[in-house]
């Protein structure tokens, strides 16, 4: 039901209009999500709408565009729309599994770095190598040369 303020009521949420395909296909995916809510005030049930929404925002988010303070701040919020009476199993699952991503990130990227550092190493050993093996061959040749005359007499 369209209201004036350009809100939209879908399953006893006020959202706005742009946010409508969005809270619709939460509420087909996981009819659950707001079944038990607590609250009953208007305004308060928005603000807790407004958080879920957000939190999805956050959620969509790739691993390395998050801290580890936005993470728990995340998993804090999770935690207070379960407390009014959400069901977001659904939602926590994504949250443990982009938690998990970043960890795997943070520690690849450390192993990367890793690499990164023996790979230098080894280059420095290949110039080494390459360096020393130039020489043998310049003394090679030199050694192999035909005496002139001169070098003889």
């Amino acid at each position: 039901m369209w209201n004036g303020d350009g809100t939209v009521e879908v399953n006893g949420f006020r959202v706005y209009y742009s946010e409508v395909d969005c809270v619709r296909r939460i509420f087909e995916k996981h009819p659950e999500t707001a079944m038990n809510i607590r609250p009953k005030n208007q305004m308060v049930k928005n603000a807790y709408m407004n958080n879920l929404l957000d939190l999805i925002d956050i959620i969509c988010l790739a691993p390395q565009e998050l801290t580890e303070e936005e993470l728990r701040d995340a998993e804090s919020t999770l935690l207070e729309l379960e407390e009014v009476g959400f069901e977001l199993d659904w939602l926590k699952k994504k949250l443990d599994e982009l938690c998990v991503r970043k960890k795997k990130m943070e520690t690849r990227g450390a192993r990367m770095r890793e690499l990164d550092g023996m790979i230098v190493e080894q280059r420095r050993v290949l110039w080494a190598l390459e360096t020393e093996r130039k020489n043998e061959e310049n003394e090679a040749r030199s050694d192999s040369a035909r005496l002139g005359f001169e070098d003889v007499v």
